[in-house]
């Protein structure tokens, strides 16, 4: 096989965190912190019916046309303490998404490197992964970190596979939202689609991604085309 790392989405990709979080209250109080933070009424309520990550996203895009990097470090410092304790309650409910650790246990014999690159918090993920006794089976775990930028943009993807010691050439990306995908082409690594219930179809088409699986249990076999 020529793949050599794989880097996994973690929410509604391995685990299903987000059935267990409070996304609308974190929203409401997130809203309240971006409002503090000089975000005008018009563009929050252009933005928030997006979803929070896409919400954070276009408000990122917005207060960086008028702060300086050290103002965007605390404003994010703030905004993730109050999404890490609305993430932090799913922890304990949280199980692996159908196939998940029949996948891992097949990647890890065929000595695939594997990470996780995420919107989440980093230690949420450790936590789930500790909880689920999955922790040894990754590399690397890059979540929300000051000086790295979110999917959609590259960054995190690449310091994934920069831990994992792999080429972004030689792996994929998995993931079920089209942030995911074009993270990944923008990363220079190919793209698996999983969607989901809520992955919003139109935008997944657009991003194109190179392969589209229903289920992680169809991943060994879908990896094994690849070249």
């Amino acid at each position: 096989m020529s793949i050599r790392g794989v880097v996994f989405d973690l929410d509604a990709t391995l685990v299903d965190l987000g059935e267990h979080v409070r996304w609308r209250e974190a929203q409401g109080e997130i809203i309240k912190a971006y409002r503090t933070c000089g975000c005008s009424e018009g563009d929050l309520e252009q933005c928030s019916s997006k979803g929070l990550f896409n919400l954070m996203h276009e408000m990122d895009k917005r207060l960086a046309a008028s702060k300086s990097s050290l103002e965007m470090a605390r404003i994010h410092e703030g905004i993730w303490m109050i999404l890490d304790s609305y993430e932090i309650e799913g922890v304990d409910r949280c199980v692996f998404m159908p196939g998940t650790h029949e996948t891992l246990i097949w990647l890890r014999e065929n000595e695939v490197k594997m990470g996780i690159c995420t919107s989440n918090s980093a230690n949420v993920a450790k936590k789930i992964l500790n909880k689920l006794g999955a922790s040894n089976y990754f590399d690397s775990i890059i979540g929300r970190t000051i000086g790295l930028r979110m999917k959609p943009h590259p960054d995190q993807v690449i310091a994934c596979f920069e831990e994992m010691g792999i080429s972004p050439h030689d792996g994929i990306m998995v993931g079920d939202s089209h942030n995911d995908v074009l993270a990944a082409k923008a990363a220079g690594t190919r793209a698996i689609a999983i969607p989901v219930y809520f992955t919003r179809k139109e935008a997944m088409e657009a991003a194109k991604p190179d392969a589209v699986i229903k289920s992680m249990i169809d991943l060994p076999a879908m990896l094994l085309t690849l070249r």
